[in-house]
Order: C-alpha cells, then structure tokens, then sequence
C-alpha cells in the first residue's frame, strides 16, 4: 500500500499545482461503469461475454498542447474482472473481482465535421497509455473453478493501450467512451492450469469498456479547442 499512498501524493501535488498555473492546467472528476472480461477466463467455452460490472472514479489533470489537443493524466479507482454466469444446471458459475488504481495518460483530440452545412466540434477522439496497480483479488465460484484465489497468480503491475471518444456537452462536462486492452496479463499465464490461459495472443488480459461522465472545474479562462473558422 506505500506505493498506493505515494501516487496517491504525486497526483495531490499536482492538483495543487494546477491551481496555482495561470490557466494552463485544468482540474477535474470522473465517474462511471465499467464493463470486463479477462480473455480466456471462461472455463466453459472460450468466448467473451463481458459480463462482469464495476465502477470507476477518480480525478484528472489536463492541459492544452495545442489548437485542437489536450494532453490529460487521471488518477482512477476501478473495478473489474470476469464473471461467468451457472449453466442450466446452475453448476459453474465464478467470479473473479479486481480492483485496481490506475492511472491513464491519453491525448484527446478534437474532430470537426459538418452536418447539413452546419459545423460540429463537440466530438474528441482519444488514445494513449495507463498503469495499473493490483489492490484486491477475489474469486468467488464452484468446486470446478481452477483460477485460484491467490496474488502469485496475478501480475500487480500491468500496462494498457487506450482507445476513446468524448462527447463534449460543455467546456466542463463530458461523456467518455473508452476501451482499454492489457498489453500486461491481469492473470499471469505460467502457474495456470487453466488450459485456455496460454501463450497466445490476449490471453489472460484485462478488457474493459468504460462508460463515464468527467467534470472539469472552472478555472482562469483558457483557450477553446475548436476550429477558428467554427467560431
């Protein structure tokens, strides 16, 4: 937990940070749902199913890098994991619970595009980087489950490539849609004796689907990312 607690501190420092800039840093909250499965989890068949439901939230620091980009650091608490639902039997059922504090560090950038000759820039497109760090492990299932209740079992540390896109319903309040794919297993494939757990391709990582609103604070006036020719 000392490694927690120390990100925890950078992240302070920085939010102090952007409230003494004069207007080049913006300060903000996100929360949401997410939506996971580890590839190769099911023990059943080998499909993604995506059933298992968490949360995330958190805080975030951006700034613009230019005219239509925004390079954006968050610090976030979340939930995730893989669940396999019983059979008709009601035999086979688990669920392996992770949460983690991860942090992302993405660029957004703005796409401007015409409908019925009328401009739109409400639209980012996102992508970047996060750094994940194992908090909590819990498997809850039947006497078939061979994914073990043990931390050997899990990396603690792992990295993942982001892909998103925002919609902007103000200069402070926006949805975000994003997609995050383990380039690090969540699940370590060596120990297992999980046969679909291999060497090939995904196996073993984290896949998740975030749906969540962020906030960002007011602060002293800063540019707008959008295409002078639409204002």
């Amino acid at each position: 937990m000392k490694n927690t607690h120390f990100i925890f501190l950078i992240f302070f420092s920085s939010f102090l940070y952007s409230q003494s800039t004069i207007g080049k840093f913006r300060a903000g909250i996100t929360g949401g749902l997410t939506v996971s499965d580890i590839n190769g989890a099911d023990t059943r068949d080998t499909d993604n199913d995506f059933h298992k439901i968490g949360v995330v939230g958190g805080f975030l620091v951006n700034t613009n890098i230019s005219k239509k980009d925004v390079l954006q650091m968050e610090i976030n608490y979340i939930r995730c994991g893989s669940l396999q639902p019983p059979d008709s039997l009601n035999n086979g059922y688990y669920n392996i619970s992770l949460s983690y504090i991860d942090i992302p560090v993405v660029i957004r950038h703005r796409v401007i595009f015409t409908v019925r000759k009328k401009p739109v820039d409400k639209i980012d497109l996102e992508a970047g980087l996060s750094f994940s760090r194992l908090l909590t492990e819990r498997v809850i299932g039947s006497s078939n489950n061979v994914i073990y209740n043990n931390t050997q079992y899990y990396n603690n540390n792992i990295a993942n490539l982001i892909l998103g896109a925002d919609y902007n319903f103000s200069n402070n309040f926006y949805f975000c849609l994003r997609y995050s794919n383990g380039l690090i297993p969540a699940i370590k494939r060596n120990p297992l004796r999980l046969s679909t757990i291999n060497y090939t391709f995904n196996k073993g990582n984290n896949m998740i689907f975030y749906l969540s609103v962020k906030y960002l604070f007011e602060g002293k006036k800063t540019e707008n990312r959008t295409n002078p020719e639409v204002q």
